[in-house]
């Protein structure tokens, strides 16, 4: 599941300052055969979310969640990019520091919570499809595993028998719960692990 992404470091530049890049993802390796391009990893992201202790690892990890889901368009960037923009970053590592505290005492769907919309961690246009990416990388050592919530994840879920409708937006954190358990309980059936469900799920493989 080693499910490599190349990107482009210069989109994301003119948003995101140089101080706030951990040096990790500024020495990822090019893209073989991708002039220009770099590549990330979900090992580089859970070795960034290792290091991920100060208000400058944490948006560094955030931002390596969003290369990693934003991949090799441009077309995207400008969009998602808002995260960084629209938000002091000193704002956002701080209620990404207060995830990480309710994540440790409450569990998943306790900080899937407290990001969505109107949540006391709820970042502007930061959504379940990248703030769940967040708490993956970060609660790898946790008893109860976070798992990403993405579009192509909930549209999975919808094509299986029999099927389980949730939209493509706006997932609430009981929905969340419930994606958890599912997750959960086709790992045990299938003897993987969540994420590999949900890797599943995402490529249109269980």
């Amino acid at each position: 599941m080693a499910q490599a992404v190349d990107f482009r470091a210069s989109w994301w530049e003119r948003y995101v300052p140089g101080e706030w890049w951990p040096q990790s993802l500024v020495r990822l390796p090019g893209a073989p055969g991708h002039p220009g391009y770099q590549r990330v990893t979900r090992q580089d992201l859970f070795d960034l979310a290792a290091a991920a202790h100060s208000p400058e690892g944490r948006v560094g990890l955030l931002l390596g969640c969003y290369l990693w889901g934003t991949g090799p368009s441009a077309f995207l960037v400008g969009r998602r990019a808002r995260t960084f923009t629209r938000t002091p970053l000193t704002v956002v590592a701080e209620r990404l520091a207060r995830v990480d505290e309710v994540m440790a005492t409450e569990g998943p769907v306790a900080a899937y919570a407290s990001m969505t919309r109107g949540g006391p961690n709820a970042v502007a246009y930061l959504g379940p499809a990248f703030f769940t990416k967040y708490l993956y990388f970060t609660g790898a050592d946790l008893p109860r595993r976070p798992l990403i919530l993405d579009r192509k994840v909930a549209a999975a879920f919808g094509h299986m028998d029999p099927p389980w409708n949730i939209g493509s937006y706006g997932w609430g954190s009981v929905t969340y719960e419930r994606y958890l358990h599912r997750a959960e309980a086709l790992a045990a059936e299938h003897g993987v692990s969540g994420d590999a469900v949900e890797h599943g799920l995402f490529t249109g493989r269980l």
